[in-house]
């Protein structure tokens, strides 16, 4: 291992899962506190519409985002593997390997994305001078995806060798970035939501131009391609990464749909949404720090033959969700009324945020869970296991919930809907997750599919057992 890395194969599995939420945590904090500050900005220049736009743009930014998750996950998780292994060779070749997939999947989707935003955008139930605005912000946005990818997978190679913070200093750079630059731009140059968005675009080139050159200067994880085992990695990546791509669709997907529920009830239910999608990341980034520290410290123990360790990650991922959520479920219950001034809401749609920080918030407790989960089962080489849980919780569970929430309570019944989804998702993939963990650790088979055509296909998995190395 590299000067500078960290091994999560030895001393306390909370010590390694907390540390390394926090500071994924804090990093970002900065980029979704910029997000949160944009819609700030936007609000102030007092047109519903703005936010509204943002809040539908968003919605299909994130459609392109999981490609780029998909890729960085398994990129992340394989080249962790190799390093509890102590396979360094093995782990940079993946590394570069997957950069390189991440660019050739990236780069015709953003032609695509760009060529169609409108009808796309469109779907999600955006219309007239709000559609026009969206379609502006959305197309200088997702012209830097490929950009975002290279971001992604950086910072999730820079965890995987446990240089957590040093993907936490180049988050928390490239949203004081895009924090200078956002008021210049917007009121400055006097360009609103174009400012906004030319902001964001600096703010991923430098995400991505520091983790890479971290992973290539400190451990030298970026290297020229090797033809031979090009197609053999590229076929070990996409045995999870096209797993991690459905199951990060689902999100989306979900999301799309309660947008397009929310614009039956007028822009200003948009907006509020729009100021919910933002608030939401800030308030909870230590849950999706966790997510990314599960991985990592699961991974280099499944490398390293120690399953009792793995047991142990999801425990301490649980406890770590219920000091987290408690807290700061209470804060913005308190802090509601202050939120709705701030973003200068009224009516309809100030009462739509004082409900979600009174009931909606404590949800997450129980989402977290499912946060924690999930990418375990990445790291046991079963990231099906994940699609199906983000698919029941977001399409199965969330569409009907949310469209009966919808029917029966208006606006409140769409964030209630997508709540209900969440916590049953969360009981459930935990739930699975423990108990796949503890048959691991007695040794025991834990391929459940009854087809082998699936099982190779879809896991892309050999049994896991004390005492064994797990190369994949």
């Amino acid at each position: 291992m590299k000067a500078g890395a960290s091994s999560y194969t030895r001393g306390s599995v909370f010590r390694h899962v907390s540390g390394l939420s926090i500071t994924s945590a804090i990093g970002l904090f900065a980029i979704f506190a910029v997000d949160l500050v944009d819609v700030l900005f936007i609000a102030m220049l007092g047109h519903p519409e703005l936010a509204a736009a943002v809040g539908f743009a968003g919605t299909a930014l994130f459609f392109g985002a999981a490609i780029g998750i998909g890729l960085s996950i398994a990129t992340s998780t394989v080249v962790a593997q190799s390093i509890g292994a102590a396979r360094h060779d093995e782990a940079a070749r993946v590394a570069t390997h997957g950069l390189l997939a991440g660019l050739c999947l990236t780069i015709p989707l953003t032609i695509f994305c760009l060529v169609f935003a409108r009808k796309l955008i469109a779907l999600l139930g955006a219309e007239g001078e709000t559609l026009d605005l969206a379609v502006v912000y959305f197309r200088i946005v997702v012209a830097s995806l490929p950009i975002l990818g290279l971001g992604m997978a950086g910072t999730s190679l820079l965890r995987a060798v446990g240089e957590a913070r040093l993907s936490m200093w180049a988050t928390i750079i490239a949203g004081l970035v895009n924090a200078v630059l956002d008021p210049i731009f917007i009121f400055g140059f006097g360009l609103d939501l174009v400012g906004a968005a030319m902001a964001s675009v600096l703010s991923r080139c430098t995400v991505a131009g520091l983790a890479l050159y971290y992973i290539a200067s400190r451990h030298q994880l970026i290297q020229r391609p090797a033809c031979g085992e090009l197609l053999a990695d590229l076929k070990q990546l996409a045995a999870i990464a096209i797993p991690s791509l459905i199951t990060n669709l689902a999100g989306p997907l979900g999301a799309a749909y309660a947008t397009s529920q929310m614009a039956r009830f007028g822009t200003d239910a948009v907006a509020a949404a729009a100021v919910v999608g933002r608030i939401t990341p800030v308030a909870f980034a230590g849950l999706y720090g966790l997510s990314g520290a599960i991985g990592p410290v699961a991974s280099q123990n499944v490398g390293a033959a120690q399953p009792q360790r793995v047991t142990q990650t999801l425990r301490a991922g649980g406890l770590f969700v219920t000091l987290y959520v408690v807290p700061v479920a209470i804060a913005m219950f308190l802090l509601r009324d202050l939120l709705v001034g701030i973003f200068q809401l009224e009516a309809a749609a100030a009462e739509l945020l004082r409900f979600y920080c009174s009931f909606i918030v404590i949800s997450y407790w129980l989402y977290g869970l499912q946060l924690a989960a999930n990418p375990l089962f990445t790291a046991l080489r079963h990231p099906g296991y994940a699609t199906i849980s983000n698919i029941v919780r977001d399409l199965c569970l969330g569409i009907p919930l949310i469209y009966l929430g919808s029917q029966l309570f208006g606006a409140r019944g769409v964030l209630a809907g997508q709540a209900m989804g969440n916590m049953l998702a969360g009981i459930l993939a935990f739930s699975i997750a423990l108990w796949l963990s503890k048959r691991v650790e007695a040794g025991k088979n834990i391929d459940l599919l009854p087809f082998a055509c699936l099982k190779k296909r879809w896991h892309y998995y050999r049994a896991l057992a004390p005492g064994v190395q797990h190369r994949g």
